[in-house]
């Protein structure tokens, strides 16, 4: 069977169509990567909504295109000069955890486009920063600093929020001072030290004082006691010596002939005693119990 020319044109349109057919389909789908929206612009105007993850058909494929947008967190560092209530200046270095709201990235591609950290986010940094600091003086800056970085955050999310940026947080990475200021604080915590210096060697002779005063006490206090414990020693031994007393007079009375005995032993070695029952009679002159001493030789 011979096929004619028609045949021929019939069949390289046929080609030409599904080579055309291939390319519309092979420029109309789009992939959607993990954290990632795709904003759909047609003809110069975005539309409404975004396309998820996945797989897309997009159609037509000339007057359709899709543009992706990251809306996973991401890291902003900013180093920015401040002053603090005071008017003394601040290098403060802040860092921001952010992301877009994945439903708001149309709106955001539209009013602002793919440069929103140079237009939005960087100036909103800046600006919360300088304005949180110069509620501060500058010596309150680092004792305070958990609430200065609470309040930029709250800042930032407040401007942020406006343009459909979402802040995970911030923080304040390192705080400096200028020159001036430093040599200020070495000074002061010089003198601090001295301060204190001083202070620990007045309590340290307010101590010794202390302990002296107690020693001193203690000595009185032992004194005085060893003072009444002599008294008391005094006192008893005086009432044993008057009670001794009391008991040779009861004797004395009791006994006259007590003294007369007490008379003869303690007469002189010289004198010759002689002890008689108490019944006797016989009465001895004194002077005949002296003997006399031998008259000299002629």
């Amino acid at each position: 069977m011979k096929r004619g020319p028609s045949f021929s044109l019939r069949v390289v349109g046929l080609l030409v169509v599904l080579v055309l057919l291939a390319l519309v389909v092979l420029s109309s789908y789009t992939i959607i990567g993990p954290g990632q929206r795709g904003v759909v612009v047609m003809l110069g105007r975005v539309e409404e909504g975004s396309l998820p993850e996945g797989f897309h058909l997009v159609l037509p494929p000339v007057a359709r295109q899709v543009v992706p947008i990251d809306v996973r967190t991401k890291k902003i560092e900013i180093v920015t000069e401040a002053a603090s209530s005071d008017l003394q200046t601040i290098m403060v270095t802040g860092v921001l955890n952010y992301h877009l709201q994945p439903e708001h990235v149309g709106e955001l591609y539209r009013g602002v486009g793919m440069s929103y950290e140079n237009v939005i986010i960087y100036p909103a940094i800046h600006e919360a920063i300088k304005a949180a600091t110069a509620g501060y003086r500058v010596e309150s800056v680092l004792v305070q600093r958990a609430a200065l970085r609470d309040m930029i955050q709250a800042d930032l999310a407040t401007r942020l929020l406006r343009n459909n940026i979402v802040v995970d947080a911030f923080s304040l990475a390192n705080v400096t001072f200028s020159d001036e200021f430093d040599k200020a604080i070495e000074r002061k915590q010089v003198a601090e030290q001295a301060a204190l210096q001083k202070q620990y060697e007045l309590q340290a002779a307010q101590r010794d004082v202390e302990i002296s005063l107690a020693r001193a006490e203690g000595e009185r206090k032992a004194a005085v006691i060893a003072a009444a414990g002599r008294a008391e020693a005094r006192e008893v031994e005086a009432g044993a010596e008057a009670e001794a007393l009391r008991l040779i007079a009861a004797q004395l009375r009791n006994n006259p002939e007590l003294i007369q005995y007490q008379w003869a032993v303690k007469l002189a070695p010289s004198v010759r005693t002689v002890l008689l029952p108490a019944e006797q009679s016989i009465i001895l002159n004194a002077e005949s119990l002296v003997q006399a001493p031998p008259a000299p030789e002629e």
